[in-house]
């Protein structure tokens, strides 16, 4: 190539990037280098000298010690031999603009002739570096479209004893920074001491926004809630996903308008005259406007966030112990960039991060991609608080999402500080404080007391502070009767670390954080871990049509004429036309997710909803007349009366061989029908009920059914509801059973008319959940376990754990995503094992 594409790229006018020329240095190695890019996308590019130049392979992902990870390597311009050794940053506007660090460097040694293998498109040589060594190879994959501008290469260690196996932590992790310098790219673009430019002085970094994808023009947001994320149990893995350091201090919006800097707490306080000198390092930004998020920490002596060394710092007034590590920019200069890529958001935020100095208490707060499962295990090692996993791609959204995950090294628990204990012995102040954790229902509960974690300064402080808002009574349910206790309003929110929760709900050795300030007692709710994998298995990785209509991107089955033995007739009819789910593609859904749908509805009577030519044009069927396989088993439900039945996959398949859609279950099973063995209850919301007030119905009344002695599970309807089904013994009459369910819901009702309802007619159901007991009459039926449903998008009346109505949204599962919950444990597995029996007195305790 020589350096005429190099030089046709660069204005050397305006940028003291070397021009270069070609020098053919002889009787010395040749030289390699690896550059750390840091420019729109970080990139790594790989130099290897030859005829007097560097020629140059961009690397997205970094080299691997894997053999098996072939790393793509996009063949680019060839480099003047003295643009190897240089550390620095390119400002925005010039060609490459970015942080550049030399990651790796040393010499390498063709195998063969290095010209004819470039031209062949088959390069192996061996590295001398001083992180990369031994045999590589670099192969040009085939061009499809006969594009040579640039060609798409691998980049494949050899199989040597410097190779790694499959799972071994990536070299791009173990040794990010420099062998220069020690510094990563961060580190170069906050201290911006070697500028590509042709100007003296300070280099003008603003950044301009309006190229950002899907950035809109908007006044700046007056208020704005933060995102937050769910606590999981496990970081996810896969390049779909980011991950940071969790921080330990005061989450803070900053708020630039006309040159004045705000901070802002979660809960919307203002907090900009607390946090003074950070407020004036933003209103330095070469910028008009802007909304950040980040954390204000201060380090410790480790450069570790300590919360406890934050709070220290405040009550003594060392605003010089403050920083402010810098995440997310929603907002820049007219442009609301919430709907913008995460990654896109954050490069925009190191660029513009990039004029500032070592000095600033203001740092970009960087990430890894991928692997998320090693950057946490390191993460702990190091002694920080734990990872937040973020989705790439995902845009800005306030309130707690699962596009934000976090996973904690240590438990830690946001507390309500209810009283205190009298000091003993030497000790002053109190001897330790009495915390309460609210339950699912918003109960305040007592959970233990600590006495661990204070100084003496802080023990007096609390003393004082808890003395101006002590009560006569305990403001817990469950508290302990002791003497010399006192008694508080339950206003002050402590963070607590502890090792586990007890089975009567209390911390097991704690430790007293700190205060938090920021937060209200009234929003401090307790967090559960939830299953890492069924939330990234759940998500899909941008927002699509399938959002609406349940649809899944997964790219459909083959058509197949028979399954299960059984032969379908016109397979390739579709029955949900918007997202061309077929006859074909329902029946396979069936035969894969047969171990979860047959457990609940074999041995039932059935009602049916056929569609014979698509979901648009279907009708009610109960009998079982001739229209049904005789394969279909029959139960007669009373003389003259049958009913189908499904047995197993087969008979199961018949049915959607002759167009059935939704399976509708008796709560009986066949050899008894005078015997209910389910308590149902159809939760039925107004369109104008929010998910997370129909979630939280869902959660009062299995307390409601748990204190009774019974075991409930939560399923979505496929619509807008949910089922809690109860398991009960078949011991038991129908309208023993219909009673029970009738007096609680009765009871629900009357303790909130506004929220609930228990009339049929719809005129008095609006803004309110319809709580439908008359599921546990005889004939009644509900939406079997994982049946399709005759609606938009193939929904499915999903299982689900309880934990995943904390989700912020609703849950929609489908026929073609359905299907991965089966590498997740059966929420529903212990079913069988919950029975209980509908006893006398669980029914004269609900008055039925």
């Amino acid at each position: 190539m020589g350096l005429d594409e190099y030089r046709s790229k660069r204005d050397f006018e305006s940028t003291r990037e070397p021009r270069g020329k070609v020098v053919r240095r002889r009787g010395k190695a040749l030289q390699y280098v690896i550059q750390k890019h840091a420019a729109r996308n970080l990139h790594y590019d790989f130099r290897l000298e030859l005829d007097g130049v560097l020629k140059s392979w961009a690397v997205p992902k970094g080299p691997s010690l894997v053999p098996t990870e072939r790393r793509m390597a996009a063949q680019v311009e060839d480099h003047p031999l003295d643009y190897g050794g240089f550390e620095g940053v390119i400002p925005k506007g010039e060609y490459g603009g970015g942080s550049v660090v030399v990651w790796d460097r040393g010499t390498w040694e063709p195998v063969g002739d290095p010209r004819a293998g470039l031209a062949k498109g088959d390069i192996t040589f061996t590295l001398n570096g001083e992180k990369l060594r031994g045999r590589w190879h670099l192969v040009r994959m085939r061009s499809r479209n006969g594009n040579r501008r640039k060609p798409a290469w691998l980049l494949i260690k050899g199989r040597d004893e410097e190779a790694r196996e499959t799972g071994s932590t990536p070299i791009t992790e173990s040794a990010p920074a420099s062998v220069l310098s020690g510094r990563d790219t961060g580190d170069v673009a906050r201290d911006a001491d070697r500028v590509w430019s042709s100007e003296r002085g300070e280099v003008d970094l603003t950044v301009d926004p309006s190229g950002a994808p899907s950035a809109r023009r908007a006044a700046l947001p007056k208020t704005l809630e933060p995102q937050l994320a769910t606590l999981v149990d496990a970081a996810p893995d896969g390049d779909e996903w980011i991950h940071e350091l969790k921080l330990d201090g005061y989450r803070l919006l900053g708020r630039i308008e006309r040159g004045k800097a705000r901070l802002i707490t979660r809960g919307g306080l203002d907090w900009t005259d607390r946090f003074s000198p950070l407020a004036a390092a933003l209103a330095k930004l070469p910028l008009e406007s802007a909304l950040f998020d980040g954390e204000a920490v201060v380090l410790d002596d480790r450069g570790r966030t300590s919360f406890q060394a934050l709070q220290e710092a405040l009550s003594e007034n060392r605003g010089a112990a403050l920083h402010l590590f810098l995440f997310d920019l929603l907002y820049l200069d007219g442009y609301d960039l919430r709907r913008t890529p995460l990654v896109e958001r954050k490069a925009l935020l190191a660029r513009l991060l990039a004029n500032t100095t070592s000095a600033s208490p203001l740092h970009y707060s960087d990430h890894v991609r991928g692997d998320g499962a090693a950057f946490f295990e390191r993460a702990c090692q190091s002694g920080v608080e734990g990872v937040v996993s973020k989705r790439a791609d995902a845009r800005y959204e306030s309130g707690r999402t699962r596009s934000w995950l976090k996973t904690k090294c240590t438990r830690r628990q946001e507390l309500v500080v209810v009283g205190w204990s009298e000091p003993s012995g030497s000790r002053v102040g109190l001897g330790a404080l009495l915390l309460g954790a609210r339950d699912e229902e918003g109960v305040l509960r007592f959970a233990g007391k600590v006495g661990t974690g204070f100084d003496t300064k802080t023990l007096a402080r609390l003393r004082e502070q808890l003395g101006r808002i002590e009560r006569t009574t305990s403001p817990v349910t469950g508290a302990p009767r002791a003497r010399r206790v006192h008694w508080v309003e339950p206003r002050l929110v402590a963070e607590i670390e502890f090792t586990e929760w007890t089975r009567d709900g209390k911390v097991r050795h704690p430790r007293f954080l700190g205060l938090r300030e920021d937060k209200r007692a009234e929003e401090v709710r307790v967090e559960r871990e939830l299953p890492a994998r069924a939330i990234v298995e759940a998500s899909p990785a941008k927002p699509s049509p399938a959002k609406k209509t349940g649809a899944s991107a997964t790219a459909p089955p083959p058509i197949v004429s028979e399954v299960a033995g059984v032969r379908l007739s016109t397979p390739d009819r579709v029955y949900f036309p918007e997202n061309g789910v077929t006859k074909s593609e329902l029946a396979q859904y069936y035969e894969r997710m047969a171990d979860r749908v047959l457990p609940g509805l074999v041995h039932r009577p059935l009602s049916l909803v056929r569609c014979p030519e698509s979901r648009a044009e279907c009708f009610y069927q109960k009998h079982a007349n001739r229209s049904i396989p005789k394969i279909v088993p029959r139960v007669t439900v009373r003389k003259g009366e049958a009913y189908a039945m499904i047995t197993d996959l087969p008979s199961l398949i018949a049915l959607v061989q002759v167009g059935v859609l939704e399976f509708h279950v008796w709560g009986a099973r066949a050899d008894r029908l005078d015997r209910p063995d389910l308590l149902i209850f159809d939760l039925d919301p107004d369109p104008s009920v929010s998910w997370r007030d129909l979630a939280d119905t869902a959660l009062v009344l299995r307390g409601v059914l748990e204190e009774l002695g019974l075991v409930p599970f939560v399923r979505t309807t496929g619509g807008k509801g949910l089922h809690l089904v109860a398991p009960i013994e078949r011991r038991s009459e129908w309208e023993d059973v219909k009673s029970f369910a009738e007096a609680i819901t009765l009871q629900l009702v009357h303790a909130a008319p506004d929220r609930y309802t228990a009339e049929i007619a719809k005129a008095k159901r609006r803004g309110k959940i319809y709580i439908d007991y008359l599921r546990n009459d005889r004939e009644s039926t509900a939406i079997a376990s994982w049946s399709a449903r005759a609606r938009e998008g193939a929904p499915v009346a999903a299982t689900l754990f309880w934990d995943e109505l904390e989700s912020p949204e609703r849950p929609v599962w489908n026929v073609r995503n359905a299907p991965a919950r089966l590498d997740l444990t059966d929420p529903w597995a212990d079913f069988e094992k919950a029975r209980r029996p509908l006893t006398s007195a669980m029914r004269k305790r609900v008055g039925s």
